[in-house]
């Protein structure tokens, strides 16, 4: 009897042991895995945060006026809709009679979605530009004028200048097309203030 009583105590400690023992053996493969979502979502995380994030060059011409017209932006997106992005930035341009310095503060919106298999994405844009422009030109006129009673010539020296400077405000609208490696190609007209169009090509870093 008493032989019976010790086997069932010695089989009750056995089988309380295995489960702690299955849990020991499981627990580095448990938390390993609890460790892997975690750090997967760091990443992920990181990832998004640096998408919301870039900066860009551009440069083109100018029609009306004429101007050779370089910018640096930098773009924030997406906002409130994976469609919208902001994107503010600065341009100079520089003409035969004129030159031109603008803030952009400009809003994309991305017509087929930020993700897609198109080659070239179409975007359609607008917004506030604040501009300083300055316009200037001048010319020297030669005349040799013949004085009556005089024996010599004397020559009379006639300067034309004109020189304005204006800070303006208006509104941009932009159409373009862009590649996923960054390619970027847009129209951008500016109303108002500063009356503007430029064809521009750029990259997105």
């Amino acid at each position: 009897m008493s032989l019976l009583i010790r086997s069932c105590r010695v089989i009750t400690v056995i089988a309380a042991l295995v489960p702690v023992a299955a849990h020991a053996q499981e627990s580095p493969a448990s938390a390993a895995a609890q460790q892997q979502p975690a750090g997967q979502g760091l990443a992920d995380r990181a990832e998004r945060q640096a998408r919301r994030f870039g900066a860009g060059l551009q440069g083109g011409v100018g029609l009306d006026p004429e101007l050779i017209d370089v910018g640096a932006h930098v773009t924030i997106g997406p906002i409130f809709k994976p469609e919208l992005s902001f994107r503010p930035g600065v341009e100079i341009g520089a003409g035969e009679l004129t030159t031109l310095f603008a803030i952009n503060l400009d809003v994309l919106y991305t017509l087929d979605g930020s993700v897609g298999d198109r080659s070239w994405t179409p975007y359609l844009g607008a917004g506030p530009s604040f501009g300083l422009s300055h316009r200037g030109f001048s010319t020297d006129d030669d005349d040799n004028v013949s004085i009556p009673g005089d024996d010599d010539e004397t020559g009379d020296r006639g300067r034309f200048d004109f020189s304005d400077t204006d800070f303006n405000g208006g509104m941009n609208f932009i159409a373009g097309v862009r590649k996923r490696n960054g390619l970027f190609l847009e129209m951008k007209a500016t109303a108002w203030g500063v009356s503007n169009i430029r064809l521009l090509a750029g990259f997105n870093f």
